[in-house]
């Protein structure tokens, strides 16, 4: 699983920045209404050797779609980060564990979707062998991810705050396992930093919640500022994609 995908810094960064300038520490809400993870590393989803990897367009059918969001999200075209290999190369060194990149067949990204200060998007790759997938599941368990995770993270998100802005605390939570949903959810993560500027303080909620399929991961990732993005909107969306993904 990849911790660096769980914060995406330009739009908190961008966020904290409007807040801020509108000297005001309240967010917009997001939309309440539905949209239209313990699972071990041998999960209901998982596959024999012989079957193929997904390829570039299956993993695009599995990733979020417009029609998927509920009433009022709007998506903007995904725009890779040249540093991602970078950051997923220092995470699984942190972790101490194999660096699985190496081994990704395709690799497919949903829109980035907006709604006030609310972000939600996803993704899918595909992996030459399940001993990939394996070694990503057997990970979240590591006592190591979290606090690796939330160190990463808070140098990315650093590195987008406007001048005068700075991190006060940061937190971040692996829970393994379904946690009562699909049972392909292999996992389930949550940060919690705490930013402050002029005199405000700022809370900056994200989630992923991590999922496999046949020689697949995928996942669902959230931020927003003020509160976290409404459960029944998260849970529609991870329940959706895990069931595609579980088809492969």
């Amino acid at each position: 699983m990849r911790g660096k995908r769980l914060v995406g810094v330009c739009a908190v960064g961008c966020g904290i920045a409007m807040l801020v300038a509108c000297g005001s520490s309240t967010s917009k809400t997001a939309s309440t209404s539905s949209g239209s993870r313990p699972a071990s590393s041998s999960s209901t989803a998982s596959t024999s050797s012989s079957a193929a990897p997904a390829s570039l367009t299956q993993l695009k059918k599995i990733v979020l779609q417009p029609a998927d969001l509920p009433r009022g999200w709007k998506g903007t075209p995904y725009r890779p980060d040249p540093s991602d290999a970078a950051v997923q190369a220092a995470f699984v060194k942190c972790v101490g564990v194999r660096n699985t990149d190496p081994d990704t067949v395709a690799e497919a990204n949903s829109e980035d979707f907006a709604l006030g200060d609310a972000d939600i998007s996803s993704s899918a790759h595909s992996y030459r062998s399940q001993t990939d997938v394996d070694t990503d599941t057997a990970s979240l368990r590591n006592p190591k991810y979290a606090p690796c995770d939330e160190q990463l993270a808070k140098k990315q998100l650093a590195t987008s705050l406007p001048a005068g802005a700075m991190i006060e605390s940061a937190s971040v939570k692996i829970t393994p396992g379904s946690a009562g949903g699909p049972a392909n959810v292999v996992g389930t993560e949550a940060g919690t930093f705490k930013v402050s500027a002029n005199g405000q303080q700022v809370p900056v909620y994200v989630t992923g919640v991590y999922i496999t399929g046949p020689l697949i991961e995928a996942e669902v990732d959230t931020e927003n500022v003020g509160s976290p993005v409404p459960a029944s909107v998260v849970n529609a969306l991870v329940a959706t994609v895990a069931a595609r993904a579980a088809e492969g």
